[in-house]
């Protein structure tokens, strides 16, 4: 076979009586993509991936765990649980020598929402700090945290009254307790499980205690059948002492 040179190719085309001139340069590049240059913004960020995970801490006069759900490219998507609610955000990562900032935005469709700020450095500490901006500053105020890593475990001894989702109560065993300390024995099985509590004296009692994590505004599908069957007996005992309590002379 004779080697053919390789060269432009002009091309001259009759198409109904008028000639149409093609050229064609043979060995171009295909046209470069507009992404091809750029990152790709769909891949995982390996240096921020070590972030990801739950920080808990104080948020204002509440206790706060905040989940950094995923990172990809330069997007950064998680959750908030504090004083009983539960919000979304979404935002983008910047790295600067090494640490890494994180602008979030909540959905904006409650009252409460606002712009969360972090700020993380790799290292043995892992804590995440930051500022959260309310989107309205005229009812709610800017708040500064600092929250150490740590992952929700469910442990059933823990708390002042583990027997309440450890073995079947009895009637002999909540019924020579005060109301109030009944109500807190029922809500333990809850804050067990990391419910995040609306009413502000169950809320500020349990954020109080070391080993309570909020992590969900609602738990009752993770309570145990012993732990079911244990809060309805309580529950009528804390309403029996609280309509009886005086007569007892306690």
């Amino acid at each position: 076979m004779k080697n053919i040179r390789r060269f432009p190719v002009a091309f001259v085309a009759s198409v109904m009586g008028m000639s149409l001139l093609l050229s064609v340069p043979v060995d171009a590049k295909p046209p470069v993509s507009p992404d091809a240059t750029n990152p790709d913004v769909s891949a995982p960020n390996a240096a921020a991936h070590e972030m990801l995970g739950s920080y808990v801490g104080a948020f204002g006069s509440n206790k706060i765990t905040v989940c950094l759900e995923k990172v990809v490219g330069q997007s950064v998507s998680g959750y908030s649980v504090v004083a009983g609610n539960e919000r979304a955000f979404s935002g983008s990562l910047t790295e600067k020598d090494g640490a890494f900032e994180i602008l979030a935005k909540e959905p904006g469709d409650d009252p409460e929402d606002g712009i969360f700020v972090f700020h993380y450095q790799p290292g043995p500490s892992s804590h995440l700090t930051g500022t959260w901006t309310p989107n309205n500053a005229k009812k709610l105020a800017k708040k500064e945290f600092d929250l150490g890593r740590r992952e929700y475990r469910y442990d059933a001894k823990i708390g002042l009254y583990p027997q309440s989702s450890t073995r079947l109560l009895k009637a002999k065993d909540v019924e020579n307790i005060r109301p109030e300390d009944l109500r807190i024995m029922r809500n333990e099985i809850y804050a067990r499980h990391g419910y995040s509590f609306r009413l502000r004296d169950m809320r500020s009692y349990f954020d109080s205690q070391d080993w309570y994590m909020p992590i969900s505004t609602d738990v009752t599908s993770k309570l145990t059948t012993l732990e079911q069957k244990n809060q309805e007996l309580i529950k009528r005992y804390e309403k029996y002492g609280a309509d009886h309590y005086d007569s007892f002379g306690r």
